[in-house]
């Protein structure tokens, strides 16, 4: 029996249609989400999906599935997700604001914000910047404290192990840490995906703020966009919005329900689809000069793949577009921007195991092309 729920929620705003922007069928997008949502769901490891289009001013939430097997608890607009690593693109707008207010800037050493205790941050005499860490291009690792090996290993009872000591690791425990790290390569040089980053750019941005990350990023961002939903740390009430998570097996795996300790920069927010659905809007304000910031080619990482503010800037035939992915152990995301036709997607899911992300960006980038055509 298959369980689908649907809601169309339509925004009017007026928009000048430019280039290869042209209207586009609202039918047409439910026909294309209807046929690649079920698609999706042929695989066997995957219970739910909710896919979001935002195109020409107008938003489309559709749900899929169940979340848990069994329960016909099909996902709605309200159901709560972990972004994971989608919050970079959060992050980097604040940077990009902070930079627009002359708080800081790209080429700024780290050290400059961090103190001589953190002349580690370097690389024979070339010191990490702030854009080398909002591309990737630090050198810094992927995690602290073991956290790599941990996550390796994919198993329920190495996740628990990770996300426990993730939910109580301390900001001083990493500053401390971080005093430690030995930089082996350039900085600048060669892409190499970090964690660390991140929360080295939280811990500046509230010295320069003299504000705590998580509200600086509320009132900054979620709260101007009436992303009334979305939090780091989650309420009572909002913890029962969160959606159950699972693996490859069935198994219902850790999350982070509860309060964290770090800033959560990399990857801590959660969100629903309304909400995701209004940061898409955000991100296609062409007026916008602080977003159109976020979305400047910074590192030429391949041929037609550039890193923004955390954004991967990819040039093909349909044009350039702005993508991240959002992984954690039991649920996965993928947000797709394409500001030359007014149109972005978010595609979720409660699953999580090694082939889920490109299940995901195929599936979006297979809408894309539907209602394109």
């Amino acid at each position: 029996m298959k369980f689908i729920h649907k809601t169309l929620c339509l925004v009017t705003l007026v928009y000048l249609l430019q280039g290869c922007q042209a209207q586009i069928d609202p039918t047409k997008i439910e026909a294309a989400v209807e046929n690649r949502a079920q698609l999706f769901l042929q695989d066997a490891r995957i219970s739910s999906v909710s896919i979001n289009i935002y195109a020409d001013g107008k938003f489309f939430s559709n749900h899929f599935g169940e979340l848990d097997k069994g329960k016909g608890n099909t996902p709605t607009d309200s159901t709560l997700y972990e972004i994971a690593s989608v919050t970079k693109t959060m992050t980097g707008y604040l940077v990009a604001k902070a930079i627009h207010d002359k708080k800081i800037a790209l080429d700024d050493p780290v050290t400059k914000f961090l103190g001589p205790a953190y002349k580690n941050l370097s690389f024979q005499g070339n010191p990490i910047t702030i854009q080398h860490l909002l591309t990737h291009t630090s050198g810094l690792p992927l995690n602290m404290e073991g956290i790599d090996e941990l996550q390796a290993q994919g198993t329920k009872e190495a996740c628990e192990k990770a996300q426990k000591i993730l939910t109580n690791y301390t900001k001083e425990s990493f500053l401390k840490a971080l005093q430690n790290v030995t930089i082996q390569q350039a900085p600048g040089v060669q892409y190499s995906y970090s964690n660390v980053a991140p929360n080295i750019l939280a811990y500046i941005l509230e010295m320069v703020y003299q504000k705590p990350f998580e509200i600086l990023i509320k009132e900054e961002l979620f709260t101007p966009l009436g992303m009334e939903a979305t939090a780091i740390n989650l309420s009572d009430a909002q913890q029962l919005l969160l959606t159950n998570g699972y693996n490859d097996n069935g198994e219902r795996m850790p999350s982070y329900k509860q309060p964290i300790q770090l800033w959560g920069a990399a990857g801590r927010v959660k969100s629903n689809s309304q909400d995701l659905l209004k940061y898409i809007q955000f991100q296609l304000q062409k007026e916008n000069s602080i977003v159109q910031a976020t979305h400047s080619k910074l590192f030429r990482d391949l041929e037609n793949v550039w890193i923004g503010y955390f954004w991967e800037i990819i040039e093909d035939e349909n044009g350039t577009r702005l993508e991240h992915h959002g992984g954690l152990y039991g649920m996965q995301n993928w947000m797709i921007v394409y500001p030359e036709y007014n149109v972005g997607i978010s595609i979720l899911t409660n699953a999580s195991f090694p082939e889920t992300s490109q299940l995901l960006k195929a599936t979006a980038t297979d809408i894309f092309n539907d209602i394109l055509n």
